[in-house]
């Protein structure tokens, strides 16, 4: 290698997705250009001109430069680490802001990192504003409030100068984004959310609460008719959480008497999200437009009950949000155990959609974790057939991910490496880009969350289980958010777990479908309210108009609307054999028809052992397919509309897919 004062020359091996390897050269000091692109009709990560699929590594604490050394050997050329933004009271230091970086680069001198941010206010200048700190519900303080202007002001200058620093270093051709952080566990979500307390009672979020009012109503006559009682803009208090855990024995509350908290849970999300905005637009700022920004967002899926206090519904806002170019979380905790399911916690379809890419957060804890009660692997058997099957959930979805070691050690076996290092080799050489038509699709609301009291057991039940199940279908699904309706393409089968209050378009388009023939699956009080600028109005009559005919008390129900068939489900939703049964009678072609852990696409076709079926398996194909297993020493192959063998409890087969000429 040639090194000269001005300039050095490396040659890095990109593995083009279903490609070749090329050769990439870059000058010293020169940034790297990253941005979301398309490839192959999905949203994907392409670095100077170059696509790549962006398997990561991030760990937390332990030997650093061991497990650098050992990802690097595997093939792994993407990290993110945690890393300080040298914000200090007398403005931007750097001293301290290089090492992560060199770090990672003295081990793995290819090496493509995008650093794990903390805007969070240091302890200096909390001191210095103590009414911008959020209040809970017991009157004790924590971090900052989101509603912070002074806040947002002084983070937006911290990640400016961050971002301008390390786009202008030394290691700039190995930066291709940043991630920001901020929040309970760094993701954005509400402080106090885990530990039982309630927010935000901050002086400046009392301020925000009644400009958002005056913008909203206008006017203290708009907000009694709205509110129903005797109220001003300027007396306006944010509801206790007295009032929001009220109920009126009825799982929605009745937006006459609850309109306030209805309010309030949209103003809740809409601080995070614009506090996200204007960071994200200073790291653009600071970095340039082709560098990635990213954050923790949109665990709908996953929060159940705590969805309403999260501050994580506002993804529709976030969404069409120019400055953001990928979200991310970790991998959905429910049900991820072997012999359970990978899934994600937000609207991966929606995210897509607009361009935007997910990064999934593989924090898997394998037999190699001690003393850690997150659905561990017992032995090496169970680790390395839930990380495939983690990364066939990945790759099947087009998305990119990391494997993040929170205390060292965590992937520090052999055949872990050779694992590792066997995914990065076939991403280099997948013969193809085969797709299965997918023909269902589940929509999830954020909005309808409001009406429902925190902690209410349906969020659990009838979204954050059953979304866990999905996967066991036996056929490609799309997750939706539920706005987004009327501009996705045509299914065969809609779910909708939670369509409970539903704008006039969102109206529009279900009727829509009903002249269709299609099935369509409610579960709860479907359609029951009219949300008009943000206004709702409840009623029976509403239900019945959205699924064509009234529910009465009865558990389930099924007929024929127009020419669409209509499934309700009351208090639960159906089981994941009854969903099949729908589906595959809509038409739905159903591949494999077992309940284990089922993915397909990208050219890949995987299943995991649940703990109930047998070990005879069978996956059936709409037409012939040539399939080659692949990520183990012994691999089966052949060609047909059928691919059968044995598969035994939690463990993970993964097949490369190609058409048959």
């Amino acid at each position: 290698m040639f090194v000269s004062s001005r300039f050095f020359v490396f040659i890095v091996l990109i593995g083009l997705w279903g490609g070749t390897f090329v050769a990439s050269y870059g000058a010293e000091g020169k940034a790297c250009r990253a941005e979301i692109r398309n490839w192959r009709g999905y949203p994907g990560v392409w670095v100077n001109r170059e696509p790549m699929f962006p398997m990561a590594f991030l760990m937390h604490q332990g030997d650093f430069d061991r497990e650098y050394s050992q990802m690097a050997a595997a093939g792994i050329r993407f990290f993110t680490m945690a890393a300080p933004i040298g914000n200090t009271p007398e403005g931007f230091n750097p001293q301290g802001c290089d090492e992560p970086f060199l770090k990672i680069i003295r081990q793995q001198p290819n090496a493509l990192i995008f650093p794990r941010v903390d805007v969070t206010a240091p302890v200096w200048w909390l001191e210095k504003h103590p009414d911008d700190r959020v209040v809970f519900d017991d009157g004790s303080v924590g971090p900052q409030s989101m509603f912070s202007k002074a806040w947002r002001s002084a983070a937006c200058e911290w990640i400016e100068s961050y971002a301008r620093y390390i786009r202008n270093s030394s290691y700039a051709p190995h930066v291709l984004g940043i991630h920001i952080c901020t929040g309970y566990t760094g993701e954005w979500q509400s402080w106090g959310l885990w530990d039982d307390l309630r927010g935000d009672f901050s002086p400046v979020a009392l301020d925000a609460w009644r400009n958002f009012l005056k913008r909203k109503y206008k006017s203290d006559r708009r907000l009694k008719e709205a509110w129903g009682r005797e109220i001003s803009i300027a007396d306006a208090e944010i509801p206790s959480r007295q009032r929001r855990e009220e109920t009126d024995h009825s799982l929605l509350r009745d937006p006459q008497y609850y309109q306030d908290v209805i309010d309030f849970y949209t103003f809740y999300s809409e601080g995070t999200t614009q506090a996200i905005e204007e960071i994200a637009a200073a790291a653009k700022r600071g970095g340039g437009k082709e560098w990635l920004v990213g954050v923790f967002y949109g665990y709908a899926i996953q929060y159940g009950g705590k969805v309403q206090e999260s501050q994580h519904l506002g993804m529709r806002q976030l969404l069409d949000c120019p400055h953001i170019d990928f979200f991310c979380s970790p991998a959905m905790y429910t049900l991820r155990e072997p012999g359970g399911t990978s899934t994600f916690m937000s609207y991966t379809d929606s995210i897509r959609q607009r361009g935007k890419f997910w990064w999934h957060e593989a924090d898997n804890r394998t037999h190699l974790t001690p003393n850690n009660p997150v659905c561990p692997a017992r032995n090496l058997f169970e680790s390395l057939n839930v990380l495939k099957r983690e990364f066939a959930n990945v790759w099947a979805h087009h998305v990119g991910m990391w494997w993040f070691d929170m205390e060292g050690g965590w992937y520090d076996d052999p055949e872990i490496a050779r694992l590792f290092q066997g995914m990065i080799a076939w991403t280099h050489t997948a013969p193809s880009q085969w797709e299965p038509k997918t023909e269902v699709a589940v929509f999830v609301d954020d909005k309808s969350n409001f009406r429902i009291r925190p902690d209410e057991p349906y969020l659990n039940h009838c979204v954050t289980e059953f979304m866990s199940q999905m996967p066991r279908l036996g056929a490609p699904y799309h997750t939706f958010l539920l706005a987004d309706i009327s501009r996705v393409g045509q299914y065969k089968l809609y779910v909708f777990p939670n369509a409970f209050d539903l704008t006039p378009e969102e109206r529009r388009a279900i009727e829509e479908l009903k002249r269709r023939d299609v099935s369509l699956v409610f579960f709860g009080p479907a359609g029951m309210g009219k949300v008009n600028r943000g206004r709702v109005s409840s009623s029976s009559e509403n239900m019945q108009r959205l699924l064509g005919f009234l529910p009465k008390d009865e558990p389930c129900r099924t007929e024929k609307v127009q020419k669409a068939d209509v499934f309700w489900y009351r208090d639960s939703p159906p089981s994941i054999d009854e969903l099949r049964n729908i589906a595959r009678n809509a038409g739905v072609f159903i591949y494999h028809s077992q309940p284990d852990a089922f993915y397909v696409g990208n050219g890949l076709v995987a299943l995991h052992g649940s703990d109930n079926t047998g070990t005879e398996k069978v996956i059936r194909f709409p037409h012939p397919i040539r399939y080659s297993e692949v990520l183990c020493d012994a691999p089966l192959c052949g060609e047909g509309t059928e691919l059968r063998f044995s598969l035994v409890p939690r463990e993970t087969r993964c097949f490369s897919l190609s058409p048959c000429p």
